[in-house]
């Protein structure tokens, strides 16, 4: 029997808005209701939904970017949301996001290299020298040259920010990547 890695147990997530329009009212959307869901090393999950279902809201709370309403999150049987910040510093290197919106979730004032490298920097990984071929590497694995690293995200087309985006995931080599639409911007030719 395989190993769980990540575990959802009765996950739920509401929002809640707050409309001028309609005198201050609070108004609760449910983004997600008693999820529940298990994934074992070395295997893939694919999760299929319409538009506004919960996908990028279940994505962003496995990430540790938004905290639930009830239910829980294991990783590795450990609740994530009882964490300390030495334990979900690990989490965040073990496991990683790629993002629906290349753009938006690209620092603009960072060059490609620089963002796919930060990564290693916050989790002290290599001397400069290292992190700069490995980058480089991993640009290149992803289909960007070596000459891009230094031009900036709004120098690319929608599906190259999309690769600096998965480059900048993979760069820890983590355990686990949680892909939020990860080719909806990527090239035709891909």
């Amino acid at each position: 029997m395989q190993k769980v890695l990540l575990e959802v147990k009765n996950l739920s997530k509401i929002f809640e808005t707050v409309s001028a329009l309609a005198g201050d009212k609070k108004r609760l959307i449910p983004a997600l209701s008693n999820v529940d869901l298990q994934i074992c090393k070395g295997e893939t999950l694919g999760l299929v939904g319409e538009s506004g279902c919960g996908k990028s809201t279940l994505a962003k709370i496995i990430t540790l970017l938004e905290k639930p309403t009830s239910g829980s999150v294991l990783y590795e049987g450990e609740d994530i949301f009882k964490y300390g910040n030495k334990e979900m510093k690990n989490y965040r290197r073990r496991v990683q996001l790629v993002f629906q919106d290349p753009y938006s979730s690209l620092n603009a004032r960072r060059s490609a290299a620089a963002i796919i490298e930060e990564p290693l920097i916050i989790h002290g990984q290599g001397d400069k020298e290292k992190r700069k071929q490995a980058v480089l590497k991993l640009m290149e694995q992803v289909g960007l040259t070596r000459q891009q690293a230094n031009r900036y995200p709004h120098e690319f087309s929608g599906g190259q920010r999309q690769r600096i985006g998965i480059a900048r995931a993979l760069i820890l080599r983590p355990e686990l990547i949680v892909a939020d639409e990860p080719v909806s911007a990527l090239d035709v030719s891909i």
